[in-house]
């Protein structure tokens, strides 16, 4: 029986694709501040109900955030794409494509990035089939490894990836076993650990990685209870990790084992955030965390506490109609949020205390769904991956 049909992209709402001519422009906040020599991207999911998407491209304004198309505009992708992720070093784009029935495995577009002009080109081949109706993807941080949750088989497909191509080659075994319809699959900042996020039922898959093969194990527990939810996050320490709740309106919140990848639930454990909680970000400094509530069309700022992880509430922002997802850059300096309804990107600069800054909003010629970003601080936040990596192992049992 095919699962129930639960990315909001993927409602049956036929929407124009294409990427709109301009930007919705902001003052500069920052008169004296240079842009940046070295460009960097944004890259925006575009769901178009049954049928192909695509991803809208542009350049990203280091002092004020705004964006701007790039030459090449648009690039189409597969048959209703429901979720993507960026290569962590900013080298290759993966999108999720779920098909339009049970009954055919899926796909995953595979793109190279021009790290001049930022446009996007097909790999050769251009996608790879995965599971039965992907809803999530994710990516390990050291761009090894791409997983698919794919909800209509419940399981998590694997891939390794050519370093050179970009290319996805699926492990052996295909695929893992996950709970009932996982939606989501995110890697831990370690690259140790990966959870599935099962909408029906309500539990987290967790798995150990092979750090050789990709591969994932179960961890024992193999699974933990968690709410109604699309996403799961992790502070860039990994010591915490934040799972929305739509059902129930907030996060649930969850402190790390490093040495399991068992999640445990902080002293708090739940913050009520808004209507409707579906994305959570959290800022490189892992100070500060950022929460859509959709059908309250705001996102909402909250701080970290660093020894608990809990979540206090600064202020919440209205976004567009119908937000999605939210992002953070890099360099820690602005947010990103697609709203579905208004077929735009929300933008916003973080203050000191964490607070947003309304930026206006860049048309984006469709539904937008998932935002993925490539900077030049990419870079450095990648070796901070390893550095953690390397102090949080003994170096007899390390897996990289």
């Amino acid at each position: 029986m095919k699962a129930e049909l639960l990315c909001p992209a993927l409602l049956g709402l036929l929407f124009t694709v294409g990427c709109g001519s301009s930007s919705m422009k902001t003052s500069n906040p920052n008169p004296a501040c240079t842009p940046s020599i070295k460009p960097s991207f944004a890259y925006v999911l575009i769901g178009a109900g049954p049928g192909n998407g695509s991803i809208s491209s542009y350049t990203v304004n280091s002092c004020d955030g705004s964006l701007t198309p790039t030459s090449q505009g648009t690039i189409a992708t597969g048959a209703d794409p429901a979720d993507m992720v960026v290569d962590p070093l900013g080298r290759f784009v993966y999108v999720a494509n779920v098909v339009s029935n049970a009954e055919d495995d899926a796909t995953i577009s595979m793109y190279t990035i021009d790290p001049s002009s930022g446009a996007l080109a097909p790999t050769a081949p251009a996608t790879v089939h995965t599971g039965f109706f992907p809803q999530g993807i994710g990516i390990d941080p050291s761009g090894k490894f791409v997983y698919t949750a794919n909800s209509d088989d419940n399981t998590v497909s694997m891939f390794a990836i050519n370093q050179s191509t970009g290319v996805l080659t699926p492990t052996t075994p295909l695929a893992v076993v996950a709970g009932q319809s996982p939606v989501a699959v995110t890697v831990h900042p370690s690259g140790k650990f990966a959870y599935a996020i099962n909408r029906v039922g309500g539990t987290i898959s967790i798995y150990n990685i092979d750090s050789a093969t990709g591969l994932l194990t179960p961890t024992a527990p193999a699974t933990i209870p968690a709410g109604d939810s699309f996403d799961l996050t992790f502070d860039p320490a990994g010591k915490f990790a934040y799972v929305p709740d739509g059902d129930s309106n907030g996060v649930s919140e969850y402190t790390v084992d490093s040495a399991t990848g068992i999640l445990t639930p902080t002293a708090q454990g739940f913050v009520a955030t808004g209507n409707e909680t579906t994305s959570v970000a959290v800022d490189p400094s892992g100070k500060f965390a950022y929460v859509v509530n959709r059908r309250d069309n705001t996102v909402s700022a909250f701080n970290i506490d660093p020894n608990t992880g809990d979540l206090i509430l600064i202020a919440s922002i209205a976004t567009e109609q119908q937000p999605w997802r939210v992002t953070v850059d890099a360099a820690g300096k602005f947010v990103y949020v697609g709203n579905e309804a208004s077929n735009a990107v929300s933008i916003f600069s973080i203050n000191a205390d964490g607070s947003l800054k309304a930026g206006g909003a860049a048309p984006a010629g469709g539904s937008a769904f998932a935002v993925g970003l490539v900077s030049p601080a990419m870079a450095g936040q990648t070796a901070a991956s390893r550095r953690f990596q390397a102090a949080a192992e003994p170096t007899e049992a390390r897996l990289r």
